[in-house]
């Protein structure tokens, strides 16, 4: 974990560091956030971000780094308040702890804030369709849909290149493998049987005729 600590008391930033350093987190420390935005960059994994600091406060800094970064941020400071808090999340915060707290305390939410983003870009949606791509479960107008091993890759393919004419051959190539020297037309069956599964959005496969197939999602399909 690398995370950028924004604070301006130095004893809060010492008992953190000491804390995440023992557990193998890497922090840097910046004592305003005109030395933060200076410092960040898309190595870090969190941010570590003061509300009440000289200079420009939390929420600005937070809303600087939102313009230009998606890393998760979690608001530390003594502002309790549920409008504060919400201030904080309108402008792209996502959690928040209050002084006083334990060092444990920062270091359980932050992995539990990085498990819960992570767990969230493992998934993909396109149209009616979401995939959590942990679990491969694939999900359909939110109901579950049983696919095969194939029958999932070739989804996961299909999203990963929307809208981009895909020949057999490259079905073939991804899906089956270089090594694959039987007929073509499985590609059509296995086209068949996926679009049957995901029922409601069958029409996102477009066929391409004498070429292959188009994975392309209709915003009118409900």
């Amino acid at each position: 974990m690398r995370v950028l600590l924004v604070e301006d008391e130095k004893l809060i930033r010492v008992f953190i560091v000491e804390y995440f350093s023992k557990q193998g987190a890497e922090v840097i420390e910046a004592e305003d956030g005109y030395e933060a935005l200076s410092l960040l960059d898309d190595a870090f994994d969190i941010v570590l971000l003061d509300i009440m600091m000289p200079g420009i406060d939390g929420y600005e800094v937070c809303k600087l780094i939102r313009q230009r970064n998606d890393v998760p941020i979690l608001f530390i400071s003594a502002l309790s308040e549920d409008e504060n808090k919400l201030k904080g999340f309108e402008l792209g915060a996502d959690d928040f702890i209050s002084k006083p707290f334990t060092p444990s305390l920062l270091y359980a939410k932050c992995h539990a804030l990085l498990k819960r983003v992570k767990k969230e870009n493992n998934s993909l949606s396109e149209g009616i369709i979401h995939i959590d791509e942990d679990t491969h479960e694939v999900f359909v107008n939110n109901e579950l849909v049983q696919l095969s091993h194939k029958e999932y890759t070739m989804l996961i393919y299909f999203i990963h290149n929307k809208r981009k004419i895909l020949s057999r051959n490259q079905l073939l190539d991804q899906i089956w493998g270089y090594d694959y020297y039987g007929d073509q037309r499985i590609v059509d069956t296995y086209v068949k049987k996926l679009r049957k599964k995901i029922g409601a959005a069958a029409p996102y496969i477009q066929t391409v005729v004498k070429i292959g197939y188009m994975f392309d999602p209709k915003e009118n399909i409900l």
